[in-house]
């Protein structure tokens, strides 16, 4: 297990001068966590997550995207904290060491992190929640205090959730975090904006922070101090954009300091860059430049590309979507090209070349489908395979294989497999007697 990273080998330090770990489920180690004294826990918190001292103590700011869990080198599990500062100090038992003290982080109570996967994570207790109203197809629940806000659709949960929490051994943290829960829908985006409200130099001063992740389970933004004054109350703008809504709600946690609500903290509306430039053609799938070889274009949220270029042992291109007819590709063996797009299924670069889109039946399965109902499902059709995402179901990917022309065979992992005859122009019949239909592009 001596592969598996630690805190400090995941953790980058931002130009604004906090740290940012990018976790997308990995499995972390425990690093160190025995210390003289604390001068030197305080230095090795400064190296590692760029915290700055603050009289005898220290404070920083912190964010993670995505989840994980630790796992000690022998390969059992490690406590958890879901806080990548107190996994970075303690033991795989959740112990710290400094000097002659050794501190059960533990004791705390535990750390706001729900959705770690190692037997034992340490969790949050949810607080009472109470149904609020339909937003977007959505129950919003909420609690009295303003500190959660949960979206309930279908199986799964998008959480809004500010804390506050002090600890008897000095520690402390507060923020806000964005999780999705109990269902393989990701949010496609989130966007977190802290406002930390202390008093200074004068009243509830505020000391702003951010993030964004996308098509992610995990994001949060917050502030940490050890031995070290804590602002009096925290809030957070939580946005998401999640099965294709977007869901907005400021929530906060803490004492007084009720200038947070001034709207002059917050920034209105949603980034722009959520809302996808959509191509007249659909670029997800095979193209030809002519010879038996083909490279696979796959599109990404909100509007970028990835060009697989395996087939002709070349690496990985990206580019974005400019319009609805060009698109711009940095080939990282070559150089950057712009691409227009040229119905019904050319694309014609800026070098003169020309690829032609590889459809293996009769009609190009890439794109939107639906079963009569407001969620769809998202195929990609390769020379031979098929793909397709089901979380907006709240269901696992499913793949399969290409028959022929107009016969496709998908095993769904959830449930069984099927075989379906493609009616052109625009619908599967499966065999079970469902009917999809294609969405416009």
């Amino acid at each position: 297990m001596s592969n598996l990273r630690t805190i400090r080998q995941t953790t980058t330090i931002r130009p604004d001068g906090g740290a940012q770990l990018a976790a997308h489920g990995v499995l972390i180690q425990p690093d160190r966590h025995t210390f003289a004294n604390f001068d030197e826990l305080n230095a090795y918190l400064h190296q590692v997550l760029g915290a700055k001292l603050d009289g005898r103590g220290i404070r920083g700011t912190m964010s993670r995207r995505g989840t994980y869990s630790r796992q000690a080198a022998d390969g059992t599990p490690a406590v958890t904290f879901g806080d990548p500062v107190l996994d970075a100090i303690s033991s795989a038992n959740g112990v710290l060491v400094v000097g002659d003290q050794t501190i059960d982080l533990k004791e705390a109570g535990g750390i706001r992190n729900a959705s770690g996967s190692a037997s034992d994570t340490v969790v949050f207790s949810r607080p009472n929640l109470k149904f609020t109203g339909i937003v977007n197809d959505a129950e919003r629940w909420a609690t009295d205090d303003g500190s959660m806000v949960e979206y309930r659709l279908g199986v799964g949960k998008l959480i809004f959730h500010a804390w506050k929490k002090h600890t008897l051994y000095g520690y402390w943290s507060m923020g806000g975090e964005i999780s999705v829960l109990y269902t393989p829908a990701k949010f496609q985006a989130a966007d977190i904006l802290t406002n930390d409200f202390m008093s200074i130099t004068a009243p509830c001063q505020a000391y702003p922070g951010h993030d964004d992740d996308i098509n992610d389970t995990y994001l949060d933004q917050y502030s940490f101090g050890w031995n070290a004054q804590q602002p009096e109350r925290t809030a957070a703008l939580c946005k998401a954009k999640w099965h294709n809504m977007k869901f907005a709600d400021l929530v906060t946690a803490g004492e007084g300091c009720m200038n947070y609500l001034d709207e002059r903290y917050w920034t209105p509306g949603f980034p722009v860059n959520w809302d996808p430039v959509n191509t007249f053609l659909n670029l997800n799938g095979d193209w030809s430049d002519g010879s038996s070889r083909s490279a696979a274009i796959s599109v990404e949220f909100p509007s970028s590309l990835k060009v697989d270029m395996s087939s002709f042992d070349r690496p990985t291109a990206r580019g974005s979507i400019d319009n609805s007819d060009t698109i711009t590709v940095k080939f990282p063996d070559d150089r950057t090209y712009t691409g227009h797009l040229e119905a019904p299924n050319k694309i014609r670069w800026s070098n003169g070349s020309v690829w032609v889109k590889v459809v293996n039946t009769v009609m190009d399965l890439n794109g939107n489908w639906t079963d009569g109902s407001a969620r769809s499902a998202v195929i990609w059709e390769g020379s031979k395979s098929i793909k397709i995402d089901m979380s907006d179901f709240d269901r696992h990917e499913a793949s399969g294989s290409i028959v022929d022309a107009t016969n496709i065979k998908i095993t769904f992992p959830d449930d069984r497999t099927y075989t379906a005859q493609l009616l052109s122009p625009n619908k599967i019949k499966w065999s079970n007697g469902s009917v999809w239909t294609k969405k416009p592009d």
